[in-house]
This record gives structure tokens, C-alpha cells and sequence, in this order.
């Protein structure tokens, strides 16, 4: 089999589909879905895990509610013994599914949207390469520029498995080069094992994969 990397997106499933897709989670699901006091924020949970657990039994040819999906140290799932790594996001009423068989992937999607504190994000999460480079752009363009460093950043520490506690601040982008690192931590190899693609999934969105730089088949899938 090829190398492969397939992205999977689409809109949360509606409310009136959450019996079915109820029963497709697993006990520990359903019992973290009865948290929820919002009724539209349990049935957003309970649609994404569906819609996980269903595409990755297209890949292992396992029964969705069969499928025994773990949790690692710092909160990434994964499959024991599963050759498919994966990684989910989900931004308002869209989300998006990674699966590799070709090692680690991250992925994430924020909707554009305006943000009083967007100064005080980049101070905290962004290098300082990359503020010198934020912060020399004009008004109308840092919003948009904000958003392709920040899910750029995100996807990469999802990949890694340690998620925002490893510091945004940590994997730094080439403002020359936007599919590319200048600097990672040392625990995670060189800058030159990762690469990044950008995502085109829907407009007033950004989203980006990061992936091991190895060369892979690449395919993205619309879900109705």
C-alpha cells in the first residue's frame, strides 16, 4: 500500500440524526456526552465521535461501536496496534479528520473571525521572527495572517501528541516559506521532518496538516 494522507471534512451532523449516532459510541462516549447541559453542545460531541469512529472503520473494516479508540498521556487518540495515525478539529459547525498510514499528523481549523485580544496572542504564542513579521503588516492583513500561523502551530503540536502545553511559541514557521519550520523542539527531531500543507476547506476558514515530510499520496474527502 502507498503512503497516504486523506483529510476528511464536513459540517457536524444535525441534531435530528443523534439517536443513530448515539449508539455508535463507545460507554465511556455516551457517558461523557450526559456532561453536557447544552443540549446543542452534547449533540455537537456526540456527531463528531460518530463521525470519527465511522470513517476510521472504513479504513480497519471494523464495526464503528467496535472500535476501541485510546487516549495518550497529554489527551491524543490513537488505536493500540493500529498502522492509521489521526488526528481531529473542529471549528463551529465544520469539522475535519486526518488519517495517515505514513506516521504522526496534526491538524486544525479555526473560523475567521475578529478578535479584540489578537495582539496579546501573538506576543504570548507566536517567536519572535514571526512577530517582527505580524507586527509589520498592515491592519487589514494581520487577521488573516494571524489565523495561517495559528493553526499552522496547533496542527504541529497536536501531531507531536503534547497539544498547546508543549508552547505554540516553541515550533517556529518561515515567514518566507509558510509550509515550512525554521526551529521545533529538540524531542521532536529537526525542523526539516515536518512539513505543512494548507488546508482550502470552506470559506471564512483557515486550517492547515502537519505531517511527517515523507512523500505521501494526498486526498481530501468531502463529507455530506
Amino acid at each position: 500500500m502507498n503512503n497516504f494522507v486523506d483529510i476528511w471534512y464536513g459540517p457536524v451532523l444535525s441534531e435530528e440524526e443523534g439517536d443513530d449516532l448515539w449508539l455508535l459510541l463507545s460507554e465511556q462516549e455516551q457517558l461523557k456526552a450526559k456532561q453536557f447541559l447544552r443540549p446543542e453542545l452534547q449533540n455537537k460531541y456526540i456527531s463528531i465521535r460518530a463521525r470519527l469512529r465511522k470513517i476510521l472503520s472504513s479504513y480497519l473494516n471494523i464495526d464503528p461501536q467496535k472500535l476501541i479508540i485510546n487516549i495518550a498521556k497529554h489527551g491524543k487518540p490513537f488505536i493500540k496496534d493500529c498502522p492509521l495515525a489521526f488526528n481531529l478539529s473542529h471549528s463551529k459547525n465544520h469539522f475535519v479528520v486526518a488519517v495517515s498510514n505514513c506516521g504522526e499528523v496534526g491538524v486544525d481549523v479555526e473560523e475567521d473571525r475578529k478578535r479584540a485580544d489578537l495582539s496579546g496572542l501573538v506576543d504570548k504564542c507566536f517567536a519572535e521572527p514571526e512577530r517582527k513579521y505580524w507586527y509589520s503588516l498592515s491592519e487589514s492583513q494581520r487577521i488573516s495572517m494571524f489565523y495561517h500561523f495559528w493553526v499552522r502551530k496547533e496542527a504541529f503540536v497536536k501531531a507531536t501528541g503534547r497539544g498547546i502545553a508543549l508552547g505554540l511559541d516553541q515550533c517556529v514557521i518561515d515567514v518566507d516559506d509558510l509550509t515550512a519550520f525554521i526551529t521545533i523542539p529538540d524531542d521532536y527531531g529537526h525542523a526539516s521532518d515536518w512539513k505543512i500543507i494548507d488546508l482550502s476547506l470552506a470559506e471564512n476558514s483557515f486550517a492547515a496538516l502537519v505531517s511527517q515530510a515523507v512523500t505521501y499520496d494526498f486526498k481530501q474527502i468531502v463529507v455530506k
